[in-house]
């Protein structure tokens, strides 16, 4: 009787080895899109947190919306006297039109597609209050 592995043996250990290797790459194929995804969204985020920053050190209610764009990244800034009514211990009809610091909501919008020329699909949203002067 001679002893090793017949060829069914082996061709069978292939196929179960080329099964096995093919779920892995498919698993790393997915692996990697989310990696990118992810990148994408820490870049969007650092977009939106850089220009909440400049809007904060800003002293005067800006007066225009501000946008700016960054390859595949779109941002829009934006800032609106806030409605006094709303304001917890506010009276609007007590409000005068003095220079006095205004509260003001302010929200940067970051759109960014999946690739160069495409759709905006993902998007970061920033949104906060500060006091601003009016001029």
């Amino acid at each position: 009787m001679k002893k090793g592995f017949t060829i069914l043996e082996i061709l069978i250990a292939l196929l179960v080895f080329a099964i096995g290797v093919t779920g892995m790459l498919g698993a790393l194929g997915h692996h990697m899109k989310e990696v990118s995804l992810a990148e994408d969204h820490a870049r969007g985020v650092r977009i939106a947190q850089r220009e909440m920053n400049a809007l904060r050190r800003l002293r005067y209610f800006p007066a225009m919306e501000m946008t700016g764009e960054e390859g595949r990244y779109v941002w829009t800034a934006t800032v609106e006297e806030a409605d006094y009514d709303e304001l917890p211990g506010v009276d609007s009809d007590e409000v005068s039109n003095s220079r006095a610091l205004r509260p003001c909501t302010m929200s940067v919008l970051v759109q960014w597609s999946d690739s160069a020329g495409g759709e905006l699909r993902r998007r970061v949203l920033f949104q906060g209050m500060e006091l601003f002067q009016r001029r």
